[in-house]
């Protein structure tokens, strides 16, 4: 038996060294879940991301399924779709993408989003997109940060489904929502775009869970109280207008960047002759940029995300104020439930390490964020940057398609009071 052991013991040291040797002979190789576990495709050892071949104006697809259940919600079932395309050389072309989703539930929740960035050839055009159709219920807690939110956790799902029901602080809304962002960009120079658009926003059927107007004392909820204060009907409202923009974009990939940076600023003139049902102005900024700290594998990186969104003139609907993850894929603030945190000035922070876990075939990454909010209210009782929402949390990322680099991403985000959130995406956060 001794000897047995020995031989065993053995054989395991001479196989380590084996593996080790055989190690060394390997080079990285960006691979994908499908070429790996479906397709069963071999590829040399001397592959890369920039020999693999690219076919112009062919899709190359990432799709997931979503399913959960909650008392509240009922069954939800999702699928998100993640699709690439080059329209030109990928040599001085940014791939194009889109990402549609749909998510049902058995109480009768639809939420449907279309998101495009389209890129022409020679990236000297830019259309970029954001339509949703929402039947939707949605917590909401007043106007600023630093508001309580105990024990709001739940799984939260592409396009802003998820299954948490809400604390007994919360104020659920429901409502039908249709969003029609679509803005025109033309190449100024090498990286600056200058764009212009149109931007709808509209909410219907607005019902609001926590007001009762016939009983003393009356409860006045947050959303009613703001509409009739400002003049707006709380049952429904729309805030339509145009889109003024500036670009400047130097990412090597829209879906997966490792270097560049991303800056945006655009004007919002909300206008009651475009069916605004008040006039305002808003301004919305935002900036990316990522540090790689690899040579070898510069998808290891440090990234940074910036978002600024503020209410210049006139009087925004309560819905229609900035609020978390109501950003064009629904990513800021994890740690926090969909339009927890809203204010009539909004800015946010967030910095992500990205690193790889797969070591040759970079199918597995994880990441590692933290995040932090500020909001005002519109009496002034809360302003920017004298209350903070904080979150901070980790995630894993999985390799769907490694010639768009779309990735199926799980985060776990922590806020402020105890709020927890699981996150089910395709591709980056930012």
């Amino acid at each position: 038996m001794k000897n047995i052991t020995i031989l065993i013991v053995l054989a395991m040291v001479i196989q380590s060294f084996v593996l080790i040797a055989q190690e060394k002979q390997k080079a990285f190789q960006q691979d994908d879940v499908f070429s790996v576990f479906v397709k069963k495709e071999k590829r040399k050892i001397s592959d890369s991301l920039n020999a693999l071949p690219i076919v112009l104006y062919k899709p190359y697809l990432a799709v997931t399924p979503f399913i959960g259940y909650n008392p509240a919600y009922g069954m939800l079932v999702g699928i998100a779709t993640s699709i690439g395309m080059f329209l030109g050389s990928p040599v001085n072309t940014t791939i194009s993408s889109a990402c549609v989703g749909l998510n049902i539930t058995t109480k009768d929740q639809i939420i449907i989003t279309a998101r495009t960035n389209v890129i022409t050839s020679g990236s000297r055009f830019i259309l970029r997109g954001d339509w949703r159709y929402l039947i939707f219920s949605q917590p909401t807690y007043g106007l600023g940060t630093g508001i309580k939110m105990h024990t709001n956790r739940g799984i939260v799902f592409d396009n802003g489904g998820e299954t948490a029901s809400f604390p007994p602080e919360a104020q659920p809304l429901n409502y039908n929502y249709i969003r029609l962002y679509e803005t025109f960009f033309i190449n100024l120079t090498k990286q600056i775009y200058f764009g212009i658009g149109y931007c709808l926003d509209d909410y219907t059927k607005i019902v609001d869970h926590k007001l009762t107007l016939d009983t003393i004392p009356r409860i006045i909820a947050s959303h009613y109280k703001y509409s009739t204060e400002h003049g707006f009907n709380p049952e429904k409202y729309t805030v339509s207008g145009l889109s003024i923009e500036l670009l400047l974009d130097s990412r090597d990939n829209s879906i997966r960047p490792v270097k560049g940076f991303f800056a945006n600023i655009g004007l919002r003139p909300n206008l009651t002759f475009l069916g605004s049902t008040k006039s305002s102005w808003m301004l919305n900024t935002e900036f990316r940029t990522y540090v790689s700290v690899s040579k070898r594998r510069p998808e290891h990186l440090i990234g940074f995300w910036y978002l600024g969104q503020f209410t210049e003139k006139g009087k925004v609907p309560y819905l229609g104020l900035p609020a978390i993850t109501w950003d064009m894929y629904n990513r800021a603030g994890r740690g926090y439930v969909q339009g927890s945190i809203r204010g009539v000035n909004f800015l946010y922070g967030e910095t992500e390490y990205r690193f790889p876990i797969s070591r040759y075939t970079g199918i597995l990454g994880g990441v590692l964020f933290v995040n932090v909010t500020t909001a005002s209210s519109d009496d002034n009782t809360r302003k920017l940057f004298q209350y903070f929402d904080p979150a901070m949390g980790a995630g894993l990322r999985i390799m769907f398609n490694r010639k768009t680099l779309s990735n199926l991403c799980i985060d776990a985000g922590f806020g402020a009071d105890g709020t927890i959130g699981i996150y089910f995406n395709l591709n980056e956060a930012f």
